[in-house]
């Protein structure tokens, strides 16, 4: 499940990314959809950055987090 969310994601950030561009060579303004579609992605993409940081942070402190398997053999 998780390759097709990074497949998906991956493809609209692509989508998102190419649209902009292309309109701004045109002098356009993006379309609504474009533009929503695009600040979900930043949004997903930076709270995502931030768990990630958090649990990477708590693991470096040695604080257990539930669901991840211990790195050190007691």
């Amino acid at each position: 499940m998780i390759e097709f969310s990074v497949f998906m994601y991956g493809l609209l950030a692509g989508f998102v990314l190419l649209s902009a561009e292309q309109n701004r060579r045109q002098s356009r303004p993006n379309p609504t959809m474009v533009v929503a579609v695009g600040w979900g992605l930043f949004s997903m993409s930076s709270i995502l950055a931030i768990l990630f940081g958090a649990v990477a942070l708590a693991i470096a402190l040695g604080i257990h987090v539930p669901g991840i398997p211990h790195l050190v053999a007691p």
